[in-house]
């Protein structure tokens, strides 16, 4: 969900680790986000402890210059 004037994208990225990154873009931060990502990180916890699918991973992005550091 977008609200206008703010930008916001996620990706699902395969790094060349063969790990999977998902990469949020905002330029702002709100408290919905901040428990979003709670849940993303308990998301991905879980999932890289079952051992059975790739490795996940997640990285937020507030300046193009910032995604080459995500990884």
């Amino acid at each position: 969900m977008s609200i206008a004037g703010s930008s916001e994208s996620n990706f699902l990225v395969r790094l060349r680790s063969s790990d999977m990154l998902i990469l949020e873009t905002k330029d702002q931060d709100t408290e919905q986000d901040k428990v979003k990502r709670q849940y993303l990180e308990e998301w991905v916890q879980a999932v890289n402890a079952h051992g059975k699918f790739e490795r996940w991973r997640w990285a937020v992005a507030r300046h193009p210059g910032e995604i080459n550091h995500a990884s």
